[in-house]
């Protein structure tokens, strides 16, 4: 720090010793050229241009280099500073204009990719719409409400349909509830979400609507063991177990009947729904995919009154009700 205040004192003092020597030869010039005005015809013609010759020479110098050494400096730092401006302002408007070619280019290439992203997307819609339109008026005309993959499922969506004919039961207004099963076991043992199936079934017992559940025959349920991989047995006493537990829950015996067959389709039908849960030949229905079917306004042409005849109205008509020794004992 102190080595910079130095060398700046020193170039100050050798900046003011120049500029005193150039005075000095400015005065002499000057001097010189007053000196052969005053002096002419005085002296020798000789002297007198040496004088003029030594004015001209030195004043008009002199002036020249005082003015320069004064406002040199300062000149220059202007000169330099608009040199610097103007390399700087070109550089930016260089790398700017770089800078806004590249950008639009990135723009440019990347509306181009999401146009043609957006124009498969819509080619793809227009080639799925056209896929499933015919599956969407086919649902429509038949009365598909929805497909799901198990009877679990199916049933924590079905409940609001049910909770419908419970309340439409209870202001006294015509309801219906009815089952078709092999024990109704995957009805009543079903707990997910919102949906608990003894709850259920005794809401609805307790509702006094139209209720009818059917189940298969004790006598011909062991049809199916073999075929679910159950012990013999086992079925006709999970229909007596499940028929106890509906009496304890307030399920009356007019209510059940026994059908002389396995069902295809364990179902339940309310006024305007229906769930479906066929059984597949080895296994049990519960686990399987269930759908749910509306009424439409053409009962010859939906899913639900094709079923609520053929599955529901003449089964029932062909079961047979409970022996009251069997409900007494159970």
């Amino acid at each position: 720090m102190k080595k910079n205040e130095r060398n700046v004192k020193w170039r100050e003092g050798l900046k003011r010793s120049f500029e005193l020597l150039i005075l000095l030869f400015t005065i002499v010039g000057l001097g010189s050229i007053i000196l052969s005005i005053v002096l002419r015809g005085k002296i020798s013609p000789q002297v007198l241009e040496i004088l003029q010759a030594m004015g001209l020479t030195l004043f008009p110098s002199g002036v020249v280099a005082f003015l320069l050494s004064r406002f040199a400096s300062d000149i220059t730092e202007i000169l330099i500073m608009d040199t610097i401006h103007e390399t700087m302002r070109d550089r930016l408007e260089k790398h700017v204009d770089k800078i806004t070619e590249e950008v639009t280019q990135e723009v440019n290439q990347g509306l181009g990719a999401i146009h043609q992203e957006v124009k498969q997307g819509a080619e793809t819609i227009r080639n799925e719409m056209a896929r499933l339109s015919p599956l969407y008026v086919s649902c429509s005309k038949l009365g598909v409400e929805g497909v799901y993959l198990t009877r679990a499922d199916a049933l924590i969506a079905f409940a609001w349909f049910l909770d419908a004919e419970i309340n439409k039961a209870h202001q006294k207004k015509p309801a219906k509830i009815w089952f078709v099963s092999s024990s109704i076991k995957g009805f009543l043992t079903t707990a997910v979400g919102t949906f608990r199936g003894r709850e259920m079934i005794k809401g609805i017992a307790e509702s006094g609507c139209d209720l009818r559940i059917m189940m298969t025959d004790p006598q011909v349920a062991d049809r199916r063991a073999s075929q679910e991989r159950r012990a013999e047995g086992e079925i006709p006493k999970e229909i007596l177990m499940n028929l106890a537990l509906l009496k304890r829950v307030g399920v009356t015996r007019d209510k059940v009947r026994f059908y002389p067959g396995s069902p295809t389709v364990f179902s339940i039908a309310t006024s305007d729904r229906m769930l479906l849960n066929p059984y597949p030949f080895e296994t049990e229905a519960f686990t399987c995919f269930s759908i749910i079917v509306y009424k439409t306004i053409d009962p010859r042409s939906d899913i639900y009154n094709q079923y609520l005849e053929s599955h529901f109205e003449l089964p029932w008509i062909r079961a047979k009700e409970i022996p009251l020794e069997m409900w007494e004992g159970l």
